[in-house]
């Protein structure tokens, strides 16, 4: 099946002073059978007051959208190497046939979900991330109070 994936688009309207990078949009191939893939578009937002978050909404045609909180350490991995283990697993291209997509894989407890997508401008876009809050400061980011408040409240 040949097909073309859009340029993404940069969402400055997002942007604010705990975020220092434009959320991006992505359209994804949602694989629902080994012959049938259906577009979806994914908005990828990372916030450096929770610096190793990548927040992912999947959205389809009908609508409908589910969010994933992705480790943005996964996602670096996952473009150069298959990493991952249990609910998500990312590969990254195929070098040996030219490819320029990353896969992902959802597990979640209502169904699974293999996404293919355009490798290039997410590459680019968490290079960007990386920027804002570079590896190994992510805990001078943090406000650590509100993250242990978080997991506390999840205990209710």
């Amino acid at each position: 099946m040949s097909r073309s994936h859009n340029e993404p688009a940069r969402d400055a309207s997002s942007h604010s002073e705990k975020q220092d990078c434009a959320d991006l949009s992505l359209k994804m191939w949602r694989h629902v059978s080994p012959q049938e893939s259906l577009p979806i578009q994914a908005r990828f937002g990372y916030d450096r007051v929770q610096p190793l978050e990548v927040r992912v909404e999947f959205v389809n045609d009908s609508g409908g959208a589910v969010t994933w909180v992705l480790s943005r350490d996964l996602l670096m991995a996952g473009l150069h190497r298959p990493s991952g283990d249990g609910d998500v697993r990312i590969w990254p291209p195929c070098p040996r046939h030219d490819g320029d997509s990353l896969w992902i894989l959802l597990q979640g407890r209502t169904g699974v979900a293999l996404l293919e997508g355009p490798v290039a401008p997410l590459r680019a876009w968490l290079e960007e991330t990386l920027r804002a809050v570079p590896f190994g400061t992510e805990g001078l980011a943090m406000d650590w109070d509100e993250a242990f408040a978080h997991v506390l409240a999840q205990g209710d």
